[in-house]
This record gives C-alpha cells, sequence and structure tokens, in this order.
C-alpha cells in the first residue's frame, strides 16, 4: 500500500486511488490515461509525471497492492498456531481486504495471471505461501495427503470465490466468518 502513501502533497495518491478503481470496474485495456486524467481531475500530462505509461502505472499499482497483501498472508502462515486457526485468520484477511479494499481487491485478483511472472523477488507469492501453509500441516499431520499445490489452489479459490461475490452482489449483512473458515478448512483437513 506504499504507492499510496507516496508523495502525499501530489496528485499521485488520486491518480493511483482513481485508476485503481477504474482498472477494477473496467480493466487495464478498457480504461485509457485519458479516462483516469479526466476522473482524476488532472491534465493527462500530469499522469506522466509520475508513470511512464499506462502499462507501468497498472504494475506499479499491482504490485503495491499484492506485495501488501501478500505480506500479511506471509505474515499468517509463518506465525504460531494451528493451521485451522491460520485458515481462520486467512479468511478474514481475505473478506477485510475485499469489504476495505474493494476497488484494489478486485483488481489485484483480476490481474494476477498478467502481472504475476513480473513480481520483484521481494514480493511473496500468494500461491507459494499457500503451498508453504499446505505442507506444513501436512507434516503437522492435520492437512490431508495429497498434491499440495491442488490443496493450496482449493483453499484459494475457496477464499477468492467467496469474497469476489460478497463484493460482487454488495452484501451488506454480516457474514458469518466462522462458517467460511470451517468450510475452508474442511476442503483441506485431514
Amino acid at each position: 500500500m506504499e504507492i499510496l502513501w507516496e508523495k502525499p502533497s501530489t496528485k499521485r495518491p488520486t491518480i493511483v486511488r482513481v485508476a485503481t478503481s477504474l482498472f477494477a470496474r473496467r480493466g487495464i485495456d478498457g480504461t485509457s490515461m485519458r479516462d483516469v486524467a479526466d476522473a482524476a481531475g488532472v491534465r493527462e500530462a500530469a499522469i506522466y509525471r509520475y508513470f511512464e505509461s499506462k502499462e507501468q502505472m497498472s504494475r506499479e499499482i499491482f504490485v503495491s497492492w499484492y506485495g501488501w497483501y501478500s505480506g500479511q498472508l506471509r505474515d499468517i502462515v509463518r506465525s504460531v498456531g494451528s493451521t485451522r486457526e491460520k485458515v481462520a485468520a486467512m479468511t478474514r484477511l481475505e473478506l477485510s481486504t475485499a469489504a476495505e479494499h474493494t476497488d484494489a481487491f478486485i483488481y489485484f485478483c483480476e490481474n494476477e495471471i498478467r502481472f504475476l511472472k513480473s513480481l520483484p523477488a521481494n514480493v511473496s507469492r500468494v500461491d507459494e505461501l499457500l503451498i508453504e501453509l499446505i505442507k506444513d500441516g501436512q507434516k503437522r499431520g492435520d492437512v490431508k495427503r495429497g498434491d499440495a499445490i491442488l490443496l493450496a489452489d482449493m483453499l484459494g479459490g475457496a477464499l477468492c470465490t467467496v469474497a469476489t461475490a460478497v463484493v460482487r452482489r454488495r452484501r451488506k449483512e454480516k457474514l458469518d466468518l466462522d462458517l467460511i473458515a470451517s468450510s475452508c478448512w474442511a476442503l483441506i483437513a485431514a
């Protein structure tokens, strides 16, 4: 999230927020730099002071949000506690991120494949963290035996699907986090 806090006395944070929202709603290819400029209330040339191109801007925004999220996930995966407790914490992270940072959440979910290969080495990959969680749980005996990559994909897919569905449906009622966490746990539990 450091991209939003960089140069706070400039138009950059506004440009980033607007671009993130437009990219989430229209897609990167469906959003022009003119669209971003108009929505941010700046001239198009102002954007080029901060970003050399739309592709560079979209990548930088993605890396910032994805890096923040994967850092939070890494802290959970490598924390002390049972695998079940970690899955519950991951559920809270996923759903709170979707609720509090909806545009960024949709943006990084929908563009992970596009930018995953260009992540800097210091940014943890979500899929690798989930595999780490599964393998550790298998060593402990609380996660079912089997292909760790497949189990990680199942867990990640379930979390992302629920969070995305909640956002897309604009649900306002209180979610049953225990039900969601226990259902995700049931996918991988031994």
